[in-house]
């Protein structure tokens, strides 16, 4: 049992699966098409995929030693409070319930919703209604108890990681294995291209977003010294290698410049190849792959409100946990119904602007906390010390820099994001009164 009252049962490969399962969601079936409309040479299509690798990579070490020194369930939001104290810590977890966890789970579950609809087409007459009982359906799923939640997300990534490879082998088998050649690789190779992987890799980072989620669990986890830092680390590996065979099996079907006007590159490549059936597959693979993504993102964002209610008496409710399945009930249904609430609302799409502008700003901030809490706690944390100090300041400058795509890319969004996240302030000095955590409150 966790000092946060949950129990710890998750492992190595229950880590994997909830991150694997929430990057590699529906983002590598559409994002290739909008890198391609930037960055016009093979060459650096893949280079800004590798760099997107690389840049989550970066944070995962930062992660990696912020588990391991501080093991509690909230993630993100437990190193900004140690950090930075609890006004930083708790504008991260307004930001993430408001509108990057809800709003991710509504925009997922409209994807599976709208693949789904290829099978049964009279799902799109009450599309809206069928996105919320989805949304309920693997809430309720959670709700039952972290094990059955973890099985499911494990048997999805599991299924959906066989599929991706599968399609790249059988690109690759109809077309051949491709051969590599210089002048084919720089082709369209110029000065736009070139600065053009810099809004690239925005879209990139966006279906590269989730390489931390299981840290949300920490306080879940039997071992949080060794196990969860080197499952960050696998994950985003594994997620690289993925992302990379497939942007190589697309180039092998298109030229970048068809694939920039794709608006559904997967479907378009097996359409090409076997008609409607080929569509109809890889629409059942799309639906797995949401499936998983959702699951996943259910499944760790139930414990920031849960991180955040612990904290403030006001918030106590949101920190029940079930006595007989032993799951942040409450906090889990408040995500599911806020996330219901922006299904309703439709006007999902301004705010995946937002995302990018709110995520790195906070990710900015961990960064730094990386040196504040090795000055206060420097004995702790010490399995996974990488590249000190050089590995923080990098993701420090990649985070900064990517705030500042947002914002030059995006700057009525970005201002829109600051504007919500200011919000937060007059909402956390109103329940801040009370200055010891409560201990875990049963239902």
């Amino acid at each position: 049992m966790s000092s946060d009252g949950l129990k710890r049962r998750l492992g190595f490969w229950d880590s994997i699966a909830i991150n694997v399962g929430v990057i590699i969601g529906v983002g590598i079936f559409r994002v290739p098409a909008e890198v391609a409309q930037y960055v016009a040479a093979p060459a650096l299509i893949l280079a800004t995929w590798i760099l997107g690798g690389l840049v989550s990579l970066l944070g995962v070490f930062c992660y990696a030693e912020l588990a391991s020194c501080l093991p509690h369930t909230g993630g993100t939001y437990v190193y900004l409070r140690e950090a930075f104290g609890k006004p930083v810590g708790f504008l991260f977890g307004w930001a993430e319930f408001s509108i990057v966890r809800a709003g991710s789970i509504a925009a997922v579950a409209y994807i599976l919703i709208s693949y789904l609809g290829n099978f049964i087409p009279s799902i799109f007459s009450h599309e809206k209604l069928w996105t919320i009982a989805v949304i309920a359906l693997f809430t309720a799923v959670n709700i039952f108890g972290i094990q059955i939640g973890t099985k499911i997300q494990n048997m999805l990534t599991a299924l959906k990681i066989a599929f991706i490879l599968a399609i790249v082998g059988l690109i690759f088998h109809l077309r051949g294995i491709p051969e590599i050649h210089s002048s084919a690789l720089i082709s369209g190779m110029d000065a736009p291209s070139v600065f053009g992987i810099a809004p690239a890799l925005i879209p990139v980072l966006f279906t590269y977003g989730g390489w931390h989620q299981s840290t949300f669990m920490s306080g879940e986890f039997r071992d949080t010294q060794k196990a969860l830092p080197l499952s960050l680390i696998a994950g985003v590996v594994i997620v690289t290698a993925v992302y990379l065979c497939m942007n190589v099996a697309y180039l092998q079907m298109m030229t970048p410049a068809q694939m920039a006007g794709s608006k559904a590159i997967v479907s378009d490549v097996f359409m090409n190849l076997f008609g409607a059936t080929g569509k109809l597959a890889i629409s059942a693979v799309v639906i797995i792959s949401a499936s998983g993504a959702l699951n996943s993102t259910i499944l760790t964002g139930g414990r920031i409100p849960f991180a955040v209610a612990r904290d403030y008496p006001r918030f106590s409710w949101f920190a029940g946990i079930h006595p007989q399945f032993g799951t942040p009930m409450r906090s889990l249904l408040l995500n599911g119904v806020w996330a219901s609430v922006l299904v309703l609302w439709g006007n999902f799409e301004q705010l995946l602007f937002f995302y990018s502008f709110a995520s790195w700003l906070f990710f900015a901030f961990t960064g730094f906390g990386v040196f504040l809490l090795r000055r206060r706690q420097p004995a702790a944390g010490t399995f996974l010390r990488i590249g000190y100090p050089w590995t923080p300041v990098l993701f420090i400058f990649s985070s900064v820099w990517l705030c500042g795509i947002a914002v030059v890319h995006a700057p009525f969004e970005s201002l829109l994001g600051f504007l919500l996240l200011s919000a937060g302030l007059p909402i956390y000095w109103f329940f801040r009164e009370r200055k010891t955590a409560p201990s875990a409150i049963p239902v």
